[in-house]
């Protein structure tokens, strides 16, 4: 696991580099950013509140399985509005 977050680092930081460079890094670039950050962040409360309705209804999850899809909401949300505004703006 340390070794995958240490890759994604540091690819995270080669891209950063590399973008600018070529000028990348630019407002649009911000802008989308921070609008998909929001939009991820929205997506994982909406889908706290559903774990918590299931919860309510007797729905018996454990907590790696709560975590794992939480982890795997966010990160798709974050994914999805970031590809939507990039289209969109």
């Amino acid at each position: 696991m340390f070794i995958g977050a240490a890759g994604g680092a540091l690819g995270l930081w080669f891209g950063r580099k590399q973008a600018a460079r070529h000028r990348g890094l630019d407002e649009r670039y911000y802008a989308i950013s921070y609008k998909s950050q929001a939009t991820a962040w929205k997506i994982t409360l909406g889908s706290i509140y559903l774990l918590f309705i299931l919860l309510l209804f007797g729905v018996s999850l454990s907590i790696e399985a709560v975590l794992a899809m939480l982890l795997i909401i966010h990160m798709a949300g974050w994914a999805l509005s970031t590809f939507y505004y990039n289209f969109k703006i």
